[in-house]
């Protein structure tokens, strides 16, 4: 008795779920649509930390030269776990306790999906011993945060701080974006840099005049080459799916967070008997990218130089230049092996001091299912191990310094598949209800919310369905389509449509004058390709895009019917208008049960 029972309660069900789904549009196996997708990242860099814990009788730690963060999260930050050292919940903190991304909404900032910020110098605790403050001095600090969208925020000043810090020039920049309703691609969902110019750091000797220090033990105004300016610049954005090389592998979306730097030449113990001055020439990057493929997320680390026999590291001793590594020896001789030996020249030539350049990045993260990549890196680590055995004997410095130059963070991560970007299509009738013998208008409008990219064959496939005993028939479109009939239109190509452009196509329709009362049903069909701007940022990569909506407007009244009001749109299939059919088969259900229920007890 019990089994034709549960046979016919699941048959039920069934129906009930087929019902209740059937036609509620859904993402395709694989990927999840931009609306609903939970994507989140950050990439945050610093040209300079350095943490001097004593000098003479004063503490001097965190000092950040070009910082620059930037952080997306698709659901909120609030929901976030905090991330780094210390950091409370929805915060994301670096490795040297800084903070990348405050909880969001925080004071003066309201939105909490994307978040930017740039400093151009940040100077933390400068306080005598042993009674430290715990003070803070900020200059030059940009941010930003979005709902809503923002400008770019920009912040300059001069700063002489003796004997922390002197820089001729300052510069926090921030920007953050965010729709609910459309992908942004092309630019960045978050953006943050840091510009310093000139910087000196920790003053062991006289302010000079114009403010510059005598003897700073960081400084980015190496005298050759004559370059003083460092800058980081910190972004997360949506990419197309593509490997490690940039070749296309994915029809929908993935994240990157990335960080990119021009470091000025850094002279270390500038003003001591060994002054040593290390040039990164070109741009460095740390990029991590999430495309929610199998086997496809990766981190990048390197430079950006095209030019085999571009220096790419320079070492100069004093005036001297030590060691000099083009890129075509890295090339021949691998990354690590050539950053090695500048890291075993370097440590020989300053004693007490351990100085690592190009250490393999660290705490990398590479999901096998593609949905997470994540890596931290320094360029160049100096660490004092033997203060009386360093540059720094008798110049009062009690305790180790801490140098970091091109310090880099990148953390993105997507859902399996990636995320699908649909293009917003939009249609209109424009008439709620129309008479037997009367026309009217549907308009249907393709929009292209990107930022970089061209829509081009776009296609739109209209389809037009009645309920039985409306009679009506198609009689023009504007422009003309490419096959008309009085149940599918069909445009080949409407486009190019530009960036945050959009085009209207429209048809016309006539319900005939003998014509039954009923509803019109239109589907709007939009395909096109978008070519978008990929993660390596070398070429530009077409991506099939595609989007669709359902209208049941206008009503036609038959003959002798007046026309009353009518909602423009009624509800869609999986919606409230399931109700009923729900209801029915519970109730056929129950009756079939009882009828079962009575026959077997007899």
């Amino acid at each position: 008795m019990r089994r034709p029972l549960a046979i016919l309660t699941s048959a039920v069900l069934l129906g009930v779920s087929t019902a209740a789904l059937g036609g509620a549009g859904s993402p395709a196996s694989g990927q999840v649509d931009h609306k609903e997708a939970d994507y989140k990242g950050y990439s945050t860099g610093t040209v300079v930390h350095a943490d001097a814990a004593r000098v003479g009788g004063t503490t001097v730690a965190d000092v950040e030269v070009a910082f620059s963060g930037a952080s997306v999260a698709s659901k909120g930050t609030g929901a976030l776990p905090g991330r780094g050292p210390g950091a409370a919940a929805g915060m994301i903190v670096n490795e040297m306790d800084q903070v990348v991304q405050p909880a969001l909404p925080a004071s003066g900032l309201p939105g909490d999906r994307s978040y930017g910020r740039g400093s151009a110098l940040e100077v933390g605790a400068l306080t005598p011993v042993p009674n430290p403050l715990n003070t803070l001095l900020l200059a030059g600090k940009a941010e930003a945060s979005a709902p809503p969208s923002t400008g770019l925020v920009d912040k300059s000043i001069t700063v002489p701080v003796n004997p922390v810090a002197y820089a001729s020039l300052l510069r926090g920049q921030a920007q953050a974006l965010w729709e609910n309703d459309n992908c942004l691609l092309g630019g960045p969902l978050s953006l943050g840099r840091g510009l310093a110019s000139d910087v000196q750091l920790l003053n062991t000797g006289a302010v000079l005049p114009g403010g510059t220090f005598e003897n700073p033990l960081v400084a980015t105004n190496a005298p050759s080459p004559e370059r003083a300016v460092s800058q980081s610049q910190s972004v997360t954005r949506i990419v197309p799916q593509t490997d490690k090389a940039g070749t296309k592998i994915g029809d929908n979306f993935g994240l990157m967070s990335e960080t990119r730097m021009t470091i000025a030449p850094i002279t270390l113990f500038k003003g001591t008997p060994n002054p040593v001055t290390v040039e990164l020439l070109g741009e460095w990057v740390l990029r991590s990218v999430a495309t929610g493929l199998p086997g496809q997320a990766y981190v990048f680390f390197g430079t950006t130089e095209k030019e085999n026999s571009t220096p790419i590291i320079r070492v100069l001793q004093g005036p001297t230049t030590t060691l000099e590594v083009t890129l075509q020896q890295v090339l021949d001789l691998g990354l690590r092996p050539v950053l090695q030996t500048v890291s075993n020249t370097l440590n020989g030539i300053v004693p007490g001091t351990e100085i690592v350049v190009g250490e393999s990045p660290r705490s990398v993260e590479q999901a096998a299912d593609g949905t997470l990549a994540s890596a931290v890196i320094d360029i160049v680590r100096v660490k004092v191990a033997d203060p009386a055995a360093s540059p720094l004997a008798g110049l009062g410095v009690a305790s180790a310094l801490d140098v970091r130059v091109g310090h880099m963070e990148a953390r993105a991560q997507v859902p399996a598949g990636g995320i699908r970007c649909q293009l917003p299509v939009q249609k209109t009738s424009d008439k709620q209800e129309v008479s037997a013998g009367d026309s009217f208008t549907y308009t249907i409008k393709v929009d292209n919310p990107f930022a970089d990219c061209e829509l081009t064959n776009v296609r739109i496939e209209d389809t037009i369905s009645v309920e039985s005993g409306v009679r009506y028939s198609v009689t023009g479109t504007s422009p003309t389509a490419d096959s008309v009939s009085n149940t599918k239109i069909i445009y080949n190509d409407i486009g190019p449509i530009p960036p945050r452009s959009s085009k209207t196509v429209s048809i016309s329709v006539t319900v005939a004058p003998d014509s039954g009362s009923g509803l019109f049903t239109d589907n709007a069909k939009a395909t096109g390709n978008c070519a978008t701007g990929n993660a390596q940022g070398t070429a530009k990569i077409s991506i099939p895009a595609a989007g669709e909506v359902t209208v049941v407007v206008p009503r036609a009244n038959g003959a002798g019917v007046s026309p009353r009001s009518a909602p423009a749109e009624l509800p869609r299939t999986g919606g409230d208008a399931t109700m009923p059919l729900i209801g029915l088969a519970l109730l056929a259900a129950a009756a079939a049960a009882r009828r079962f229920s009575v026959s077997v007890s007899r």
